[in-house]
């Protein structure tokens, strides 16, 4: 009789967790008939602790209204959790009703990543903020990246997976062509995730025909240039080579009107060491001038 009366208050019903992002949320609704004066308790299970129910410090005196946050309770994200509720007032208790066995990893749903998406040639760069998770959790170890890429003209697409990073580029991509795109992070564990907004960016356009020709153009300007430099260093070294001759063979009058210089090395055995040619005679003809003062004329 004492257990009949004992266990007369109706047992909670729907008793479910509710995760986003790791972050943990028991509910539950009252059974029908429960007197409007019963609390409820909660207590849950970590399978790895061998059957030990213990109670959720500040879930034991809750009303129907008051959801049970047990983030800071389910701790390791890949152990499985158990949660059981109970109604009672002063005087009587209900049977405990139990969740669904619970893992935070897998059964958590992940929010969408912070999308950032810009053309960068025949490509597309893209910038991602995975979801923000109420854990320390590293989220990048365990997960990977879904990539939709879709042609805005004609609607194709294809789609990529990739280990999580806050940037990728997709490649080999048409220029000057509008690409939506669409990103999901999964884990090895979990499928349960919300997509990111879906962006539209354009690859960078084609080169123009009038591009084309603008660099031609600079081009050429940039061979003629190289051209006339050539040349002038051509004659330079021609004319200081005919004097360094004209003075080896005594002909320094036959050289009138070309110049050039020899630099501060010194002389040695009728050589400068910039292998500019200078003779005894010039030499002795210019006594005590330096180098760097002579020009033959």
């Amino acid at each position: 009789i004492w257990k009949t009366i004992l266990l007369c208050v109706p047992h909670p019903v729907n008793v479910s967790i509710w995760s986003f992002n790791l972050e943990h949320i028991l509910h539950f609704l009252p059974g029908p008939g429960t007197p409007a004066n019963a609390l409820f308790g909660i207590q849950v299970l970590k399978l790895s602790s061998k059957g030990k129910w213990r109670d959720v410090a500040r879930c034991t005196r809750m009303n129907p209204a008051q959801p049970c946050d047990l983030t800071l309770v389910f701790k390791d994200p890949m152990d499985i959790y158990q949660a059981r509720v109970q109604a009672f007032t002063s005087d009587q208790r209900s049977n405990w009703t139990e969740s669904a066995l619970f893992q935070p990893l897998s059964d958590t749903i992940l929010g969408p990543p912070l999308l950032m998406l810009s053309g960068c040639g025949n490509c597309l760069l893209l910038r991602i903020s995975p979801p923000l998770l109420k854990t320390d959790q590293p989220l990048n170890l365990l997960a990977e990246l879904h990539v939709q890429v879709q042609r805005s003209r004609d609607g194709a697409q294809f789609n990529l997976s990739m280990p999580l990073r806050e940037e990728i580029r997709v490649e080999h991509l048409q220029r000057g062509v509008e690409y939506c795109v669409i990103v999901t992070v999964h884990t090895m564990f979990n499928e349960n995730s919300t997509p990111s907004k879906r962006l539209c960016a354009e690859s960078s356009p084609p080169v123009t025909g009038q591009t084309l020709t603008v660099l031609s153009i600079v081009k050429v300007k940039c061979k003629i240039c190289q051209l006339d430099k050539l040349l002038h260093s051509y004659n330079f070294l021609s004319s200081c080579l005919i004097i360094s001759v004209s003075f080896l063979t005594g002909l320094h009058s036959q050289t009138s009107g070309w110049s050039c210089s020899c630099s501060k090395e010194t002389y040695e055995s009728g050589v400068c060491t910039n292998d500019r040619w200078w003779s005894e005679g010039t030499m002795a003809q210019f006594g005590s001038l330096a180098p760097e003062q002579l020009w033959l004329q």
